[in-house]
């Protein structure tokens, strides 16, 4: 019986040292781990093996025998010396070298990068949540910014940005846009008799109402002390006049103690061929002039040639 194969596998490894001697100690075979070793050495093969020295063993008449199992002291590059640990095996033609270095350092060097990784993972995940809170609390500063504070619908920030994007969305499918322009009636009176926060409870409380019944797709933002701007595209002439006098309506409906009852003037008007968005408000802005002039708490539309009002009920 003879010493088996070795696999081939074991041939490029240099963490193993492979080596196979015959009767006299020479070299019949060494993987890549063994030619490392001998990179710099002027000596026989044999001679790297310091402790234990291998002409010490002899081999077996007959069969297999394992020489030696444990540390091997082997002299490597230059001056230096390591430690492996393995076996020396013979039969009766070779002595076979088979050696890996220290094992406890192995397992050592293995525990510290696993370690090392356990942390590299531990940080990566804290570096993707930080990332993740500062993307929503990003976000979270861009809605605020894009939003009235007081009342929670969109700033006058939001509407310049959406009015833009609107006007040329439509420009683009030839959709008619409409502004509506919202003012509370007698609102400083509000706000002198029952103080800032009645006023800003009305002001709430209208955004509310005009947030909550307009259309989707429309755009409810606060454009500044008690006004209001809705946009509203692809409305016909009747159907935004039903519409802006369901949300007179809606307004004049409201009761909020101690206030009681408010009502809100309505300013229409819809969007010329190639008006900006400051054109479009102006003409809402004069229909909503013109709703005042007629005692408030109605619908005015912009142009003589488009004008319409709506009175309240009497």
């Amino acid at each position: 019986m003879s010493l088996p194969p070795l696999p081939d596998a074991l041939e490029t490894l240099e963490s193993l040292v492979v080596a196979e001697f015959d009767a006299h100690m020479t070299l019949r075979h060494g993987n890549a781990g063994l030619r490392r070793l001998l990179s710099d050495q002027d000596t026989g093969a044999w001679q790297l093996f310091a402790e234990p020295t291998l002409d010490r063993f002899t081999l077996p008449a007959t069969g297999t025998c394992i020489c030696f199992e444990g540390l091997i002291t082997v002299n490597g590059p230059g001056d230096r010396m390591s430690s492996l640990r393995g076996r020396i095996e013979a039969d009766a033609h070779r002595l076979r070298v088979i050696a890996g270095y220290d094992l406890d350092d192995i397992l050592s060097a293995t525990d510290t990068l696993m370690e090392l990784n356990a942390a590299l993972v531990a940080t990566q995940r804290e570096l993707a949540r930080t990332n993740h809170k500062l993307t929503r609390s990003e976000a979270t500063v861009r809605r605020l910014s894009l939003t009235d504070p007081l009342t929670g619908v969109a700033n006058r920030r939001a509407l310049d940005t959406h009015t833009v994007e609107t006007l040329a969305r439509c420009d683009e499918t030839d959709t008619p846009v409409w502004l509506i322009l919202v003012d509370i009636d007698h609102f400083k009176q509000v706000n002198d008799r029952w103080g800032h926060d009645a006023g800003d409870m009305a002001l709430t409380a209208v955004a509310t109402a005009l947030h909550s019944h307009c259309r989707d797709g429309d755009f409810v933002a606060r454009f500044g002390g008690e006004e209001f701007v809705i946009l509203a595209p692809a409305l016909t002439h009747e159907a935004v006049a039903t519409y802006a006098e369901r949300l007179r309506k809606l307004v004049a409906a409201l009761d909020l103690p101690p206030l009681g009852r408010i009502t809100a003037s309505f300013g229409v008007a819809r969007r010329r061929p190639g008006d900006t968005g400051r054109a479009l408000f102006a003409r809402a802005d004069a229909a909503l002039y013109r709703a005042k002039a007629k005692g408030r708490n109605c619908v005015a539309f912009a142009d003589d040639t488009d004008l319409a009002t709506t009175a309240p009920p009497a």
